[in-house]
């Protein structure tokens, strides 16, 4: 699984518990991240060098936990070329099954926005749906800066939660694995008549009916991180109370991705 930085982590920690005794790996490009405002061919490119490093471990599935990068792939057509589950897909089939009037909120990065992914797909499996769609390019930074329970945080996502009240939405996609971090911010600003929808839940129960039967591994933890370690393992346990097994330094930029896993 592989993820600009911190965000994957929402989506590792419900993986764990539908599949406590899977081997993970966790590519994380802390040196080049935020991804939400970078152009997305720059964003598909970073991406594949993760997939590239992560294919050395032999995946049986590959995660795709950033949203980011699941619009840079739908936009040029790359296909992984291993059995693959994406964050954004898992996100649209869970709101469009929370969804009671069909006014649904998605909240995302920049470039996840501007790609008009979410939108396209939700009216796709539900084509009646209101979609409202806000971009947030402040929050991936308080995440990654271990500011996640600041009242910087709390006002960023107040100010980004005022359109999807103004819409009325009834469900609100959390478009960016970063942002269930954000939860609590999230909850207080829209009240307990709207349904947050974390894709990591749907993501890991497709994963857990993908690898049924599967040889069980040890349940380990390994972490490939672009950045400084020390401060990823520090935010990481703070944040989720996650400690790997192991945590190696990873210079995704010098992968090449195989020529034979391109765009469709």
């Amino acid at each position: 699984m592989f993820d600009s930085g911190l965000g994957g982590l929402s989506v590792y920690t419900t993986l764990r518990e539908a599949l406590p005794d899977a081997d993970i790996v966790y590519a994380a490009d802390t040196a080049r991240m935020p991804y939400g405002d970078r152009p997305l061919p720059q964003v598909e490119a970073f991406a594949r060098q993760m997939i590239a490093m992560l294919r050395r471990h032999d995946p049986s599935l590959l995660v795709i936990a950033c949203g980011t990068s699941c619009s840079a792939f739908a936009a040029s057509g790359f296909q992984p070329g291993l059995p693959t589950l994406a964050i954004v897909a898992c996100g649209v089939a869970a709101a469009a099954a929370a969804t009671a009037g069909g006014r649904i909120g998605v909240i995302a990065t920049a470039a996840t926005i501007g790609s008009g992914i979410f939108e396209r797909d939700l009216l796709r499996a539900r084509p009646h749906a209101v979609v409202t769609s806000v971009a947030a390019p402040k929050l991936v930074p308080l995440v990654e800066a271990g500011a996640w329970g600041t009242q910087a945080a709390a006002s960023a996502v107040e100010e980004y939660c005022q359109p999807l009240r103004a819409a009325s939405c009834d469900a609100v996609v959390l478009g960016c694995t970063h942002y269930p971090h954000l939860r609590r911010w999230f909850a207080r600003s829209l009240g307990p008549e709207v349904r947050l929808v974390d894709p990591a839940q749907a993501c890991a129960d497709a994963a857990a009916r993908a690898l049924a039967g599967a040889t069980p591994g040890g349940g380990t933890l390994t972490v490939l991180v672009s950045g400084d370690r020390d401060v990823f393992a520090r935010r990481a346990f703070e944040l989720s109370g996650v400690q790997p097994n192991a945590l190696e330094s990873a210079d995704f930029s010098r992968e090449v991705e195989e020529p034979e896993h391109s765009h469709r």
